[in-house]
């Protein structure tokens, strides 16, 4: 049996230089075959029909050395209980010779351990609630799938921004052994390389938003030394704009929600221009012109522009009451006009229009819903899943119309009618609309467009236009099956490091599995695949009780789930459609393959 006394002692004070963990094999005359499925799992077990053996958490005690060492030497697992592809959160508790607490990250793949930081650093999911991606060597957040290198820490996909810490891994007589700081963080500064002032090429990011903050970063990650010029037509820092649709107050602080502040774009030398308003790209001269009369050439340049509301084609939609949200500055106007006891309707019944219903309901307002659809989410959820979802925010007192369109809009005195195509008349004292978005291309001049005015890109990302590339809300890709546009938060912070690394001439083909949720009354709706029609919905779970997985199928194919208080199915789901390894729609509907089952498949990869 190892004692831990020895282990607490000094060690190298270049620990801290090293960016990747240090993985180790064990012996092999010391393993042992392990069965495929390993034990039983705590935190998933507890939800009805949950993914058994996708991840689970210990603790381990630490003995004190007689002086304090920059580096304690804990044990962490024994090599024979742990499974392959296991991820397990690790909790270490404090010293009495002043060593912090903290928890680890420990995962297994292909016979070697790696230990990371344990929780997500978008908004501090626990990791090991996640799943391992194998072929990447990735593991992925269960909320919202941002990923994380398990080998440098450094994030790879999605929302997370900042790397999370690794550690240096040894395996002695079986036993696991991690070395750990005395002060433990949770999250660290990516590793990015610094402006080099011989390096003359210059990269234009056009778009302050997901995708052109992560292409910025994205390219000083990959090792890019020139000279980076970030346009933005907002006079903010870059910051989570989903948030604002969930909660107007925080519209207040622009500041709060900020992803990147000027100190660090100024320490790694990244020019932001606020407020700075694009005329055209002419993308044969490889010039940008600013209304201001400046111009810039570029040697590559990525359209990151995104999307602007649709505004809606009737008479009186120019009124001052009738508010859109994209801006913090629109979420202000809406917060301030649809205070508690207001009578609002909210025009548009797809994510935007009822996360906004859901959150003025929450301030207190009195509010209908006007939907094209009969039900709300019909165009992606179906009828059958809109049902249930229009019956919870009735619950919530939310009044549902589908079915109804506007026809014009009227002042009456200090108040607003919703004039139908029927003929009924809505008195209200302001309205929000939520109609769908418009992608910012129309200065881009000679690449090639959609029907729908986005930037047609290959599979990776590169427009019709020499050095000039898409990403986000603005770009229809091209994938397996045709061509699509996605307005996910998350495939648009993935396409700016897919972008930008290929504007490093990385030719990285973008894989990655739509992925978007919701948050309607404090529940959470995950949807991941990319359906326009389906000809079978398979249900497990129980709708009602919002608590279900659903998959969409066509021809025997599942090509989408949505799922409720189920994760971490959303994000294997993801993965398994990504590697083309999601199981038929048979193999469900017949119990070959359980939901549950599904993080066992993906283990076995």
């Amino acid at each position: 049996m190892l004692r831990l006394g020895p282990y607490l002692r000094f060690a190298s004070r270049s620990w801290r230089s090293s960016s990747a963990c240090v993985p180790v094999t064990a012996k092999r005359r010391e393993l042992k075959e392990l069965p495929a499925l390993g034990g039983s799992l705590s935190a998933l077990s507890a939800l009805a029909g949950s993914l058994a053996g996708a991840f689970c958490y210990s603790s381990v005690h630490c003995e004190d050395d007689q002086r304090p060492p920059t580096v304690r030497r804990v044990k962490v697992a024994r090599v024979p209980d742990f499974p392959e592809g296991e991820l397990r959160q690790v909790r270490i508790p404090p010293t009495s010779d002043g060593a912090g607490e903290g928890a680890i990250l420990l995962t297994r793949v292909d016979g070697q351990f790696y230990a990371t930081g344990a929780s997500c650093s978008h908004y501090s999911a626990p990791l090991a609630e996640g799943v391992a991606a194998r072929d990447r060597m990735h593991v992925v957040c269960p909320w919202h799938n941002a990923a994380f290198d398990i080998r440098t820490g450094q994030p790879v996909r999605g929302a997370g921004l900042q790397a999370i810490p690794t550690y240096k891994v040894t395996v002695e007589s079986e036993d696991v052994i991690v070395d750990l700081p005395r002060d433990m963080e949770d999250f660290v500064a990516p590793n990015m390389v610094q402006r080099d002032s011989q390096d003359s090429r210059v990269f234009v990011v056009l778009g302050g938003g997901a995708a052109g903050v992560a292409a910025a970063d994205a390219l000083r990650q990959e090792g890019y030394t020139g000279r980076i010029v970030l346009i933005s037509e907002e006079k903010h820092l870059p910051y989570d704009r989903p948030v604002l649709s969930k909660n107007l107050g925080k519209a207040s602080d622009p500041g709060s929600l900020s992803l990147r502040d000027q100190e660090y774009f100024d320490k790694h030398e990244i020019e932001i221009r606020r407020s700075a308003k694009v005329e055209k790209l002419d993308a044969a001269s490889k010039t940008v012109h600013l209304t201001s009369k400046q111009t810039i050439r570029y040697d590559a340049a990525v359209v990151a522009t995104g999307a602007r509301p649709r505004e809606l084609p009737i008479k009186g939609a120019e009124l001052p009451e009738v508010l859109a949200l994209r801006t913090p500055e629109d979420a202000q106007r809406i917060a301030a006009a649809c205070s508690s006891g207001r009578k609002v309707v909210v025009i548009g019944s797809s994510f935007i229009g009822m996360e906004l219903a859901a959150t003025l309901r929450r301030r207190g307002c009195e509010v209908t819903v006007l939907g094209m659809e009969q039900v709300p989410f019909e165009r992606v959820l179906g009828t059958r899943l809109g049902i249930v979802l229009k019956d919870f925010f009735e619950s919530k007192g939310v009044k549902f119309m589908g079915g109804k369109v506007a026809a014009e809009i009227r002042q009456s005195g200090s108040s607003l009618q919703a004039v139908l195509k029927t003929g009924e008349v809505l008195h209200c004292d302001s309205i929000v609309v939520g109609v769908g978005v418009v992608p910012n291309a129309d200065f881009v001049e000679g690449a090639q467009r959609t029907r729908d005015g986005s930037l047609l890109t290959d599979e990776c990302l590169k427009t019709s236009a020499d050095s000039l590339f898409a990403a986000g809300d603005v770009c229809t890709y091209k994938c397996p099956g045709g061509s699509r546009r996605v307005e996910h938060w998350d495939v648009a912070t993935s396409q700016g490091r897919i972008a930008a690394k290929n504007m490093l001439g990385k030719g990285e083909h973008f894989d990655q599995t739509p992925f978007f949720w919701t948050s309607l009354f404090g529940k959470n709706l995950r949807y991941v695949g990319h359906c326009t029609e389906f000809d079978e919905l398979v249900v497990d779970g129980d709708l009602k009780k919002l608590n279900f997985v659903a998959y969409y199928c066509l021809k025997n194919e599942v090509k989408a789930v949505a799922t409720m208080s189920r994760d971490p199915v959303a994000v294997v789901v993801g993965e398994l459609m990504r590697m083309r390894r999601m199981p038929s729609v048979g193999d469900l509907k017949s119990g070959k393959v359980s939901t549950a089952g599904l993080a066992l498949e993906l283990k076995r990869g």
